[in-house]
């Protein structure tokens, strides 16, 4: 078996995937949360261990705070001066689908801000919140694309930079949802980040429904090298090889309907090709299956349906079907056609839901 770090075919080096394994942190329960397990632990880590102190934290799209909450904590536990050091970046609007989550008193189109800083109770000298937004492009037909995130008619600001001049050591993404929204932060922040050390930890790069970050991330290869992988989780962490140049990130489209078809999938699988070389062929599978939502929003649809039917036909014996289930009831709802699901992705959910609710019994 190989160690994290050494260097196997294509020139990219093994991932670190187990150095989080053992940390103990006792996660606030009355936080809310979208986070696997292992990422709290991942965060907690990151904070303690993969940050020196001589530069800030950013976290993109905290939400209620789960994963600031791990950050912080990890932090102070570095034994760094870490006061103010954290910086979260988000929208703060309620959206109808949070309330599943998180039940509170809002409505579509509140501020959640306060209930935030009040997740940082025991933080708030570490973390300094900022209502700011990022812009996506419209997609039509597409209610997730289409939810509240910025407008015009919302009072939160375009995020334009942070204050103050320390490079950023950590840049977490959570929060760009979009195509423009990635390209947008990457802009607008790539003068703070620094080549030899700046980690750019990419929560959704493991999610079917987020192809820009991981088609954004291989169209940075030159740049970037990956070198962490959450393996129970949506998470990869890249690190900045040298400065990625403004001329050539204007140079991405601003709109996703206009990168080439076939240059995003050419993406999407060099970047899958980063998690199977690292034997994570769940994760591969997963940023392959994006390239049907890619497709979607290019107005591909029967060829994204083709995509899809090709990606199920190879997926890993055994593996986790969830995010399957979640491409296909969305063809179905983009095409008003039901899609086949072969007997073992059947089984495959059947014993999926049975253990976690063994997991939910065992837990109390």
């Amino acid at each position: 078996m190989k160690a994290a770090g050494e260097l196997i075919a294509g020139g990219y080096f093994l991932m670190e995937h187990r150095a989080w394994k053992s940390v103990i942190f006792d996660y606030p329960r009355s936080v809310p949360t979208m986070l696997a397990q292992e990422e709290k632990r991942y965060l907690f880590w990151l904070g303690q261990h993969a940050w020196s102190g001589a530069g800030t934290v950013v976290e993109i799209g905290p939400w209620l705070g789960g994963s600031t909450v791990c950050l912080a904590a990890g932090m102070r536990a570095s034994g760094h001066a870490a006061r103010g050091k954290l910086h979260a970046i988000d929208n703060f609007l309620w959206r109808e689908f949070m309330a599943a989550r998180a039940p509170l008193p809002l409505t579509s189109g509140d501020s959640f801000e306060p209930f935030f800083l009040r997740n940082m109770v025991g933080y708030t000298d570490i973390v300094v919140s900022h209502a700011r937004a990022l812009p996506d492009e419209a997609i039509e037909g597409d209610a997730d694309a289409g939810a509240t995130r910025f407008s015009g008619e919302k009072a939160v600001a375009l995020f334009d930079g942070l204050p103050g001049a320390d490079p950023v050591e950590i840049l977490f993404i959570d929060g760009a949802k979009s195509w423009r929204g990635m390209r947008h932060l990457l802009l607008t922040i790539s003068n703070r980040l620094l080549p030899g050390k700046t980690l750019l930890v990419c929560q959704d790069f493991k999610y079917w429904g987020a192809y820009w970050v991981p088609m954004m991330m291989a169209r940075l290869d030159a740049r970037i090298e990956p070198v962490q992988n959450v393996r129970h989780g949506t998470t990869v962490a890249f690190r900045l090889k040298s400065a990625i140049p403004r001329g050539e990130l204007e140079r991405f489209q601003d709109h996703v309907a206009r990168v080439p078809t076939e240059d995003g999938l050419r993406l999407l699988d060099r970047a899958a090709g980063w998690l199977r070389d690292d034997g994570d062929a769940l994760g591969a599978a997963h940023v392959s299956l994006s390239g049907v939502r890619f497709l979607v929003h290019q107005g591909h649809v029967d060829r994204a349906t083709e995509e899809f039917l090709r990606v199920q036909s190879s997926w890993p014996s055994r593996a986790d079907v969830s995010q399957v289930a979640l491409a296909r009831q969305y063809l179905a709802t983009r095409t008003g056609r039901a899609l086949p699901r072969p007997l073992r992705m059947r089984l495959a959910a059947q014993w999926q839901k049975a253990r976690g609710a063994w997991r939910k019994h065992a837990s109390r």
